[in-house]
């Protein structure tokens, strides 16, 4: 016989000045009370900058420890609505599954459409970073198209370093003197990528030895506060090659000093 659980999504909105809001987690009301899961709490860290786990296990104990049993969800929920003024509950929904299973296999259907971060691939990423660069260049018209050339005073995307190698750097720049620009993002990329880094070091380097060592190279990444943690060596492999000209895309003052340093 099928069994029906009543779920509801958990919201947070840690600022109700910037009324930024996230969904994080989903709580059931399953066979054994209120089931709690909370995978995405590292959204939170993205806007806060800092981590939430002692408050997002606090609010956990307190939805568990209430006696759900013969009560229904929206009764529970309801009495909970003044508990958190981070977190948020959203309408009940419902879920029906046969066994243990079944009702697992719901869950994590419902987390990967509500709840999880998507995830995208290296080539997908490499793509989002230098659209966003690609946008804000193109605000400032300085954005070269397919037939520009480095001499027109325009950025050039995807500017050939080698044929011959097949090296092409993610941007550069001719004002009054060559820039060429890496990028590399690390935004939500769980696995070292430090065959990435140095690729995207390895680039710089043979611009200079391609266009001589005045070349001023500068490296973009995109990293959040778990990233800076997590991928701090392949920072440090574009840094290096970069000469110290990296930056962060992420922080503001980073961004400007990229602009900058650019043009």
């Amino acid at each position: 016989m099928a069994h029906s659980y009543k779920f509801s999504l958990i919201r947070a909105c840690p600022s109700s000045v910037r009324g930024e809001q996230v969904n994080v987690g989903i709580v059931i009301a399953g066979p054994n009370g209120l089931d709690v899961r909370l995978p995405e709490m590292r959204k939170l860290q993205h806007l806060t900058g800092h981590k939430w786990d002692d408050v997002a296990s606090a609010y956990a104990n307190v939805l568990t420890k209430q006696d759900s049993r013969g009560v229904p969800l929206e009764t529970v929920l309801g009495s909970l609505t003044s508990y958190s003024e981070v977190f948020q509950l959203g309408r009940p929904g419902e879920l029906v599954a046969n066994t243990n299973d079944e009702y697992e296999t719901a869950i994590k259907k419902l987390l990967t459409f509500f709840v999880d971060k998507p995830t995208l691939s290296r080539r997908e990423k490499q793509q989002k970073i230098n659209s966003e660069i690609s946008i804000m260049l193109k605000r400032g018209g300085l954005l070269g198209d397919k037939n520009s050339r480095i001499e027109d005073g325009k950025v050039i995307p995807k500017f050939v370093i080698s044929e011959e190698k097949e090296i092409v750097a993610d941007f550069a720049y001719k004002p009054n003197g060559l820039k060429v620009v890496s990028t590399l993002d690390l935004r939500g990329l769980k696995n070292a990528a430090h065959g990435k880094a140095c690729e995207k070091g390895a680039t710089l380097y043979f611009a200079r030895e391609q266009f001589g060592k005045n070349v001023k190279a500068l490296g973009v990444y995109a990293a959040g506060p778990a990233e800076m943690e997590m991928h701090s060596s392949e920072i440090e492999i574009l840094s290096s090659f970069a000469e110290g000209n990296a930056y962060n895309w992420l922080v503001p003052k980073d961004r400007q000093k990229f602009q900058h340093d650019l043009y």
